[in-house]
């Protein structure tokens, strides 16, 4: 039986300690959770703030939103 506090990172490819629960809602949140390291997440949040400002993006805009999940699905190379 797998651990629960640990995760097959899909990113780093190592078994990682998992992320208390999903980081956003939905089927890409439980991806997240599911196939991320809380090491990876959070250098993807690092990331995320740079790609935030470079782009100008406001994550509050639905279009903005959906541009930050397809950098954040390339960063950690998610499937979904």
């Amino acid at each position: 039986m797998s651990d629960p506090t640990t995760v097959a990172c899909v990113r780093c490819g190592l078994d990682g300690p998992s992320l208390p629960k999903p980081p956003i809602s939905g089927e890409l949140g439980r991806a997240v959770f599911g196939q991320v390291c809380a090491n990876c997440w959070q250098e993807w949040r690092t990331q995320s703030v740079l790609i935030v400002n470079h782009y100008g993006l406001q994550p509050a805009d639905p279009d903005d939103r959906a541009r930050i999940y397809e950098f954040m699905k390339e960063f950690l190379t998610l499937p979904v």
